[in-house]
């Protein structure tokens, strides 16, 4: 697999509109607009980050993790999930013996 290199010119002029563009939209929406924005930005990294609940043992928790596995190809979340998925099934496996 060859390894790609960026062009640095390309790089310094993406990054010299990213540090202007930031500041020059914040500055040209109302307060209530960068509310708004910022509410969505914090709700979307809630909804990412919100992940089962390994004491859930109920299958529609198993079933929600089977999906995501299915689901995506990032290998980093895949090992997330099936250690999730493997802490579920200890602890419904461990309930129902009694114990």
């Amino acid at each position: 697999m060859a390894v790609r290199t960026k062009n640095p010119a390309a790089v310094a002029l993406g990054r010299k509109g990213g540090k202007k563009g930031g500041p020059a939209r914040a500055a040209r929406l109302t307060p209530e607009q960068r509310s708004e924005s910022a509410r969505n930005a914090v709700q979307a990294r809630w909804t990412k980050a919100k992940k089962v609940n390994a004491t859930d043992t109920s299958d529609k928790a198993l079933l929600t993790l089977l999906k995501r596995i299915k689901a995506t190809n990032n290998p980093t979340e895949i090992r997330s999930l099936t250690n999730q998925l493997e802490r579920v099934i200890f602890h419904k496996q461990f309930r129902e013996s009694g114990s």
